[in-house]
């Protein structure tokens, strides 16, 4: 293709070895700091059982799938991959975090990075019988963006339009230089749904999709059962024949689940590490590399909250060794930033080192002539581990001066409360995305997590990193000076940062390598399976 640059994937997250969402990806805490902990052994992929039956516990339970309503991907991402297959993927690979092949077998960018083409595996078709050509990708990505009711519009919002160059070529067009489209469609986001199927109105329980296995059983607010589809292109993402995914939101359930042999593998909370990581003989254990931010996200659009000194004094406010220490058995390390250690721009030398400083806070809030404050927070009821930590910050808070007013609700009423800027502030979790720019963006751009004001100054600084031809030292360069913009205006009440863990039969293959698990704390089973 004449005129073009190669793809060269300088989004890279540099992670080595909604209102489900945010609470979802909070239970997926875990630690890279135990006895056993960032270290699985067993049986390898060719042990794997042709007729197993991989079961799983998980901490969500089984959402609509339809990939275009879904109300959280991170909910949705591991009862959708089975079926779906997308144009790319983020794979792990010797512990690393990469941009993979996945339908598209290589793509192109052009000169300005506005426009990237795919080149198509010739021969897939969905479980219905269509093909998956080029067509069929533009009639999903069309039907994502433009179809009423589409949940995924605005994460798929850079595409300008998708062009058929031919039946194996397709032509993605953005508004703007555009690094990130091949890792956006990595995504569920860019599940791609049979042409036939599109409206199907059954298709919540019924996906129709060009993936390793077929759905026999859906049962939303439950389970959800998967066969593996005869003939599909990549063998090695069907190790298991069948696979069943179980929502048990309980975690004393979902660990004695593991225990008795009901389940062969579970997605664990950063609150039961001391038993998820210690079952004994037959069992293993494993956590990715810490990623996810605890964090009071607050709107800098509320009265003295708005204010940058008044940010700024909250997060000296916050004792995280105490927190980490005495709330959460060491396994959340403290992290006054928006990224953690292993990821790409990570500050080593930020603007501003958040200490614990309960004096300087003071001093920061009596400059900004703020006396008095009152922050009205809202969390989700139940949800551990934020209520505990809400209940540390407001204790930290009083020692400055500082109310903070915790109302727990149920999740959804939560999250829309602060989405709707009808509370200061929430006590949730960051989760990032495959690039440190996506995840910055995503966080602090993005009206749904942040209803606040993001700064002209972040916008400028992370431009760069969106461009197909800025070099990667020049990536880092941008995303290092727009995570210090996120920082330095202390647009969050940073606390700590957790890892994704998973506790499993030592039967189970695959379970320390699944790449969505690297920056999200949810699963892909492609490529999971059960030994003999």
């Amino acid at each position: 293709m004449r005129d073009s640059v190669k793809f060269r994937p300088v989004l890279r997250a540099g992670v080595a070895t909604a209102a489900l969402c945010l609470a979802l990806t909070a239970c997926g805490g875990g630690s890279t700091t135990g006895p056993d902990s960032g270290a699985a052994s067993g049986p390898s992929a060719e042990e794997a059982n042709p007729d197993g039956h991989l079961r799983v516990g998980f901490t969500v339970p089984t959402p609509a799938l339809n990939p275009h309503k879904m109300t959280s991907a991170p909910a949705a991402f591991s009862y959708l991959t089975p079926v779906y297959d997308r144009l790319t993927q983020m794979k792990s690979v010797d512990g690393e975090l990469e941009l993979a092949p996945m339908v598209a077998t290589e793509w192109e960018f052009s000169e300005d990075g506005r426009a990237v083409v795919f080149t198509l595996r010739e021969g897939i078709t969905f479980s219905d019988g269509a093909a998956l050509d080029a067509a069929a990708v533009k009639a999903t990505l069309d039907h994502a963006k433009n179809t009423p009711g589409s949940t995924v519009a605005s994460t798929l919002s850079m595409i300008e339009s998708v062009e058929v160059v031919d039946p194996t070529h397709v032509k993605v067009v953005a508004n703007r230089p555009a690094a990130d489209i091949p890792y956006v469609l990595a995504g569920v986001e860019g599940s791609l749904i049979s042409p036939q199927a599109l409206d199907n109105p059954d298709l919540d329980i019924n996906p129709v999709g060009s993936g390793p296995y077929v759905a026999t059983s859906v049962k939303v607010g439950d389970s959800a059962t998967y066969e593996r589809r005869e003939g599909y292109w990549d063998p090695a993402a069907q190790l298991s024949k069948t696979i069943t995914i179980q929502g048990i939101t309980d975690d004393n359930a979902r660990l004695n689940a593991l225990r008795s042999g009901q389940i062969d593998m579970m997605l664990a909370k950063v609150s039961q590490y001391n038993q998820a990581s210690k079952l004994g003989s037959g069992f293993g254990y494993f956590a990715y590399p810490i990623s996810q931010v605890y964090t009071l996200n607050v709107n800098n659009t509320r009265p003295n909250l708005d204010q940058q000194a008044v940010r700024q004094a909250l997060n000296f406010a916050v004792d995280r060794d105490g927190i980490n220490t005495s709330l959460l058995d060491g396994q959340c390390a403290p992290n006054p930033q928006p990224l953690t250690p292993p990821m790409n721009g990570f500050l080593t030398d930020p603007p501003i080192e958040y200490t614990y400083d309960p004096d300087k806070a003071r001093t920061l809030l009596a400059e900004a002539g703020v006396e008095n404050l009152t922050i009205e927070t809202v969390v989700g009821a139940g949800l551990a581990p934020q209520n505990e930590i809400g209940e540390a910050l407001k204790a930290q808070f009083n020692e400055i001066g500082v109310t903070l007013e915790v109302t727990p609700m149920q999740l959804v009423e939560a999250v829309g409360t602060y989405q709707r800027g009808n509370a200061d502030a929430q006590i949730q979790v960051r989760v990032q995305e495959p690039s440190s720019a996506q995840s910055l963006v995503r966080n602090y751009s993005n009206p749904a997590l942040f209803p606040g004001t993001t700064p002209p100054a972040f916008f400028d600084a992370v431009a760069p990193a969106y461009d197909p031809a800025t070099s990667e030292e020049d990536v880092h360069a941008a995303v290092e000076s727009a995570n210090a913009v996120v920082t330095d205006e202390a647009l969050d009440v940073f606390i700590c940062g957790v890892a994704t863990q998973f506790a499993f039969s030592d039967k189970v293959i695959g379970a320390d390598s699944m790449g969505v698990s690297h920056y999200i704390g949810v699963m892909d089973l492609r490529y999971v399976g059960i030994a003999q």
